[in-house]
C-alpha cells in the first residue's frame, strides 16, 4: 500500500500548483500557443517556468509540428497575464498526440 501512496505523489509531482490544460498547440515562428478545448478557445501563449530543470518548450518546439493538422496537447502550468496577453507558464506535459483534435468542429 505504501508503495501504491508513492507512486501516485512522485506521479502528481508536476502538477503541484499547477493546473491541467488541455487543447491544441501551433506554432508561430518560435512561439507556441494553446488553443483550449472550451467554447470561447481562448489563446494562450505558452512559456517555460523559471527555473525547470527540463525546459518542455525546446523538446515541443522540435517535435515537428504539422501547420496542417492539430495536435492535441495536455500540460501542467499556472496562468499569467502580462502586457494585455494571456500565458501559461508550462511545468510539464501530460500528453501531446498529432493529427487529434479536441475541437468540436474539427
Amino acid at each position: 500500500m505504501l508503495r501504491i501512496a508513492t507512486l501516485l505523489l512522485l506521479c502528481s509531482l508536476p502538477a503541484l500548483g499547477n493546473d491541467l490544460f488541455i487543447g491544441t498547440v501551433s506554432r508561430h515562428d518560435t512561439q507556441l500557443v494553446l488553443t483550449r478545448c472550451d467554447a470561447a478557445k481562448n489563446r494562450y501563449l505558452l512559456v517555460d517556468a523559471e527555473g525547470n530543470p527540463q525546459p518542455v518548450l525546446p523538446g515541443l518546439l522540435n517535435a515537428g509540428l504539422d501547420p496542417q493538422r492539430p495536435t492535441y496537447l495536455a500540460l501542467f502550468a499556472k496562468y499569467d497575464a502580462r502586457h494585455g496577453r494571456d500565458y501559461l507558464i508550462v511545468s510539464a506535459v501530460k500528453h501531446l498526440e498529432q493529427g487529434r483534435s479536441c475541437h468540436l468542429p474539427d
